[in-house]
């Protein structure tokens, strides 16, 4: 009875799990939540990658080279402090690909040591990303208590961010299709209508082109891959239709079309949106269970599906094309539309679009082409090595042509052309093409699907279609579907949406390839002593790893009990929390200039000029350093020759910032001051 309810309560706390990291880190900017997600999630992959060494079976390391791609891009990242602009960003960006990396590790290990659970693993994620679509759409139900923090005509709960929404509710899809038309569960099959439903409804409601098209491609490739095209037929258009209804009513709303609305205007229409949520569910529960009622019913003949399915495949890769195509009957023919859009899309003048609700998921217009021009220029600042992971948004403030402020350039290339360099990408595409290697021998679908031969020669039937196969398609579309999106949109700083495609790539990558026998896959080998060792040096490396990681939060945490003891009068107390401060992450400003600032309030003008030119001299690439020190010899000291000269550094490293040039100016203007008092 136990091992019946196995699976049940694996799918239960692999959903639970990557659902704590989606709500737990939730946008991935604080640094608190995110750095306790970070170290958990380095410390269970740990286990897991540990266990698989003590008790996996024998032979051959699938999608280890996977593995040690991303420990070389996590190594490069760690070692990019080294040079970083701001080492203090590049250690916070070191933690969180480490912890990607343990992520990634556990899957491709878990794959090893239950090569069966491939369902576990679909279910898992699908009830992760289905948990935070529906918390989203809650979201505007509730908008007074779920999302009073929501400002944004766009859904962004609870990630704070449209566009993570966006890839949570596309990575969910061809889980959910795999769900829709898994053989057997016919619980499952008819929920996953109005879990489509919901997620198709999530990403017309974030209003993001690039979830919309990284869904659309993700369908019709399982719809090219996976030989189930009549009941997928159904299932994507039944709840398209539904969320479709629901999403036209929705952006005809001004609480979803028009920006920066009131709270009161999303409440007027809250209770509607709500009743319209519950009618879609319903009507999907229902349309579910109709349709696979049908299914236990007289079917057509299987050359008939077989029509069916490729028809229904031809027209969802004809549909692109006749977009495409269509320009050719405008003015300016397909050059000159296709020119137009491809210059909105690029064009350093061009910003958001100015379109709201249904038309913004047709627009070009986007401010991406002016970030990543700025990347560009980043890039070619050292182009070998980049200028430090997650430096791009200190870096661009040199090249920027206004006051705009974005912490990434809105694209994997371009971040990481602009943060590690040639280095970086280079290994980047060769991590891409070992998982696509390793994916392709677990599902099968490489050039040559042979047949698998036993060590006694016995060659075994290749098995074709069924649902192990069917589902590790599932979670290789999965992790595809997340790229996609990020490669446009840059979720990757999102740990929710993250885990869950790294968890779903690592365990298809780890996969054993089809046709292996079960007797291999439950082979196990004893514990013996140099796996015992092994173990525990991977275990010691993700406790060392863990205690990095938690290193900036540490700082962070000394140098707020600095400013309370400050606030108290203990400046002794204070001014030793800064030094604790400083030891826990030396790569950060913040002790420093905690310091100066106490030291400023005790009176102590001395210490503190010299602790504010001690922050300058080890981070002079940070444009607050210098803003500080000169703000302190013009405000404290009266000294607007000094202060002048120095705020020119600030200037220098950010040109467009309008505190840089008013302290400029005020320094120049005691200067004349005191030149005329003398």
């Amino acid at each position: 009875m136990l091992r019946s309810h196995a699976p049940r309560a694996a799918e239960v706390i692999l959903g639970g799990a990557l659902t704590g990291v989606a709500f737990g880190a939730a946008g991935g900017s604080e640094l608190t939540r995110t750095t306790i997600v970070e170290v958990a999630a380095v410390l269970v992959g740990g286990l897991v990658v540990a266990a698989a060494v003590v008790w996996s079976r024998p032979g051959p390391l699938h999608g280890g080279v996977a593995v040690a791609l991303f420990a070389a891009l996590a190594a490069l990242t760690a070692l990019s402090v080294m040079w970083a602009v701001v080492p203090a960003l590049a250690y916070v960006e070191a933690g969180r690909t480490l912890a990607y990396l343990a992520i990634f590790a556990g899957a491709v290990a878990g794959a090893r040591l239950a090569p069966r659970a491939t369902p576990v693993v679909v279910t898992g994620v699908v009830l992760a990303a289905t948990a935070a679509v529906v918390y989203a759409l809650a979201a505007r139900v509730w908008p007074a208590s779920i999302g009073e923090t929501e400002i944004s005509n766009r859904i962004g709960q609870p990630f704070q961010y449209w566009n993570a929404v966006g890839t949570t509710a596309a990575l969910a899809i061809p889980g959910l299709l795999w769900l829709a038309t898994r053989r057997g569960a016919a619980v499952g099959r008819v929920l996953a209508y109005p879990a489509l439903g919901a997620a198709i409804l999530a990403i017309v409601l974030t209003q993001s082109r690039g979830a919309l098209a990284a869904a659309a491609i993700g369908t019709i490739a399982w719809l090219a891959i996976v030989p189930l095209r009549l009941r997928t037929l159904t299932a994507i258009v039944v709840p398209a239709v539904g969320a479709g209804a629901v999403g036209a009513w929705a952006l005809s709303k001004d609480a979803f079309s028009v920006a920066a609305e009131p709270l009161s205007v999303k409440q007027s229409v809250a209770g509607d949106f709500g009743l319209l949520l519950v009618l879609m569910t319903l009507g999907l529960v229902m349309a579910g269970a109709l349709v696979n009622a049908g299914l236990t019913r007289d079917l057509p003949a299987p050359h008939v599906r077989r029509r069916i399915g490729i028809a229904a495949l031809a027209i969802a890769c004809v549909i692109p094309l006749v977009a495409f195509t269509s320009v050719a009957f405008s003015d300016k023919g397909i050059g000159g539309a296709i020119g137009d859009r491809v210059d909105q899309l690029t064009s350093e003048t061009e910003t958001a679009p100015t379109e709201q609700g249904a038309g913004r998921l047709t627009a070009a217009s986007s401010t991406r082409g002016k970030y990543w021009r700025e990347a560009g220029k980043v890039f070619d600042d050292r182009p070998t090595i980049g200028l430090g992971a997650g430096n791009f948004a200190t870096s661009r403030l040199r090249h920027r042509t206004d006051i705009s402020a974005t912490r990434h350039a809105h694209g994997y290339i371009p971040q990481t052309m602009a943060d590690l360099g040639i280095l970086g990408v280079v290994i980047s595409t060769a991590l891409l093409l070992a998982w696509l290697v390793a994916v392709a021998r677990a599902t099968g679908l490489h050039p040559r699907r042979l047949p698998f031969r036993r060590d006694d020669g016995a060659v075994l039937p290749r098995r074709d279609w069924d649902a192990d196969r069917v589902g590790l398609v599932a979670l290789a579309l999965i992790a595809v579907v997340f790229g996609l999106q990020s490669a446009i949109d840059w979720t990757w700083f999102v740990p929710g949406p993250t885990a869950m495609a790294l968890v779903a790539g690592g365990f298809a990558a780890g996969r054993a390839p089809l046709g292996t026998p079960p007797a291999v896959l439950a082979a196990s080998r004893p514990a013996q002593a140099p796996r015992l060792l092994l173990a525990s040096g991977v275990l010691v490396a993700a406790v060392v790893s863990a205690w990095a990681i938690w290193q900036p939060e540490a700082s962070s945490r000394a140098t707020t009990d600095a400013i309370r003891l400050a606030d108290a009068g203990d400046v002794e107390a204070a001014i030793a929390r800064t030094h604790d401060a400083a030891d826990a992450n030396p790569l950060t400003s913040a002790p420093l200039l905690t310091e100066a600032s106490i030291e400023t309030q005790a009176g102590e003008e001395d210490a503190a000029r010299e602790s504010l030119e001690q922050a300058v001299l080890k981070f002079p690439g940070d444009p607050q350093t210098w803003f500080r020190l000169a703000a302190f010899q013009l405000g404290t000291l009266d000294q607007p020759a000094k202060a002048a000269a120095t705020i020119q550094g600030a200037i220098f490293l950010d040109p467009r910032s309008v505190p840089n040039r008013v302290l400029f100016l005020q320094a120049r203007a005691r200067e004349r001051e005191l030149a005329a008092a003398r």
